[in-house]
């Protein structure tokens, strides 16, 4: 009797990879469109860019402390009624900021609504089932699912003007609500279940894994472990060097000498090139040594600022800054999630990567404004371009030979001996 061979994982999970990368940009999309709403704002409102921005970075900064929460909220339910939730309520949110009045106070409470629900609708949410469903490929297929977030930086400019153009900017906030959580809603009803074991969610307690008879570190061991430690001053330094550089790409440029127009076209090549240092970092990551893959990203990064730093105004060589800090960043993002479930108990992922993420977003807040100090002081981005490929170096070495935590570096810590 012939018995029919077990379907590989692109088989049995393609359909949830798809709802993933579908609705993996319907929180992100806020951010992308938010420029396309300025001039509107402004001529009805009399607001300056600083107002109508102001709700934006303060959303920000309550991700930044809801983060761990999500993360732990996602270790410890199903994640399908988390994103099904989110995605509905992001959209209604979305939806909601036709409403706006003249009222700052209202405009602040409106990104603090969409960012809290955004969260149950994040990365995290999707990036949890997605790494526990694929084990062989699991660097490709995260890598893949954050690709989806390019569709968000890539269509939500463009579909916000077509829809302020032709329907206003209030009813233009109601349409992208439904674009946006429409086709998500049912993908992700069809396709995206979540099948990780209820027993493998986070414990309060070490308890023993019935393959493995293994004990689960403590989540409060797993924060003060080396390993988390030196991965998140990591992402911290080099979030903040990779912020600036892409914030400031076109703004050097100028300075360099080249015009608006020139720069801004070069500046674009930057997002395509991400997507491609996306897949291709998920690619090899299963592929190559760890320590190998890790060290390329920063080279990519130091290279890259090598590069911008150089005061000349040749388009090839800033083409060739571009396409290097593209790929850098890209591969970037991947590296973080993939570590993350590489390193740590996959009953954790929720908590880790929320709690990393939370921390890039930070450093994504900083560094930009310390870059521009920089500028202010010295007339000119080259001491700034340097500088992050430094921080590159150090992010580099942070990286190298970091080890699971519950394997050796657990159980030499005094505080794993004492629980």
């Amino acid at each position: 009797m012939n018995v029919p061979a077990a379907p590989s994982e692109w088989a049995a999970n393609r359909r949830m990879l798809l709802a993933a990368i579908v609705s993996i940009p319907v929180p992100a999309a806020m951010s992308y469109q938010l420029g396309q709403f300025m001039g509107p704002l402004e001529q009805e409102f009399g607001w300056t860019r600083a107002e109508a921005s102001i709700g934006y970075s303060i959303s920000l900064l309550l991700g930044f402390f809801t983060g761990p929460l999500i993360g732990r909220l996602v270790d410890r339910t199903n994640a399908r009624r988390l994103a099904l939730t989110g995605i509905i309520l992001t959209g209604l949110a979305m939806a909601s900021f036709s409403l706006a009045t003249s009222s700052l106070g209202l405009w602040i409470g409106l990104w603090c609504l969409v960012s809290l629900v955004g969260g149950l609708a994040g990365p995290t949410v999707w990036l949890a089932v997605v790494s526990a469903a694929f084990q062989k490929n699991r660097s490709l297929a995260i890598s893949m699912t954050l690709c989806g977030m390019s569709l968000a930086s890539t269509l939500a400019p463009l579909a916000s003007r077509l829809l302020i153009d032709a329907y206003g900017w209030r009813t233009a906030w109601v349409l992208l609500g439904l674009v946006w959580s429409g086709p998500a809603l049912v993908l992700t009803l069809l396709f995206f279940f979540d099948h990780r074991p209820a027993n493998r969610r986070a414990p309060d307690k070490i308890v023993p894994d019935s393959r493995t008879a293994a004990p689960k570190p403590l989540l409060r061991l797993v924060f003060l472990s080396g390993t988390f430690i030196r991965l998140a001053l990591a992402v911290v330094t080099i979030g903040m060097a990779g912020s600036s550089f892409a914030l400031h790409l076109a703004p050097a440029l100028m300075d360099k000498g080249m015009n608006a127009t020139t720069a801004a076209a070069i500046a674009g090549i930057f997002g395509l090139t991400a997507i491609v240092g996306r897949l291709f970092l998920g690619w090899i990551f299963d592929r190559a040594p760890q320590a190998a893959v890790t060290t390329g990203v920063m080279a990519l990064y130091a290279l890259a600022g090598a590069i911008l730093a150089q005061d000349s105004v040749s388009v090839p060589l800033a083409v060739a800054g571009c396409v290097v800090l593209g790929l850098a960043s890209g591969a970037l993002s991947v590296v973080i999630a993939c570590l993350a479930a590489r390193l740590f108990d996959s009953s954790m992922f929720g908590v880790i990567y929320g709690s990393l993420t939370s921390l890039a977003v930070l450093a994504a807040a900083v560094g930009p404004l310390l870059v521009s100090r920089i500028h202010d002081a010295t007339g000119s981005y080259t001491i700034a371009f340097w500088s992050g490929g430094a921080i590159a170096v150090v992010a580099a070495l942070l990286l190298l030979r970091l080890t699971p935590v519950g394997e050796p570096e657990m159980a030499a810590t005094p505080l794993a001996s004492a629980t």
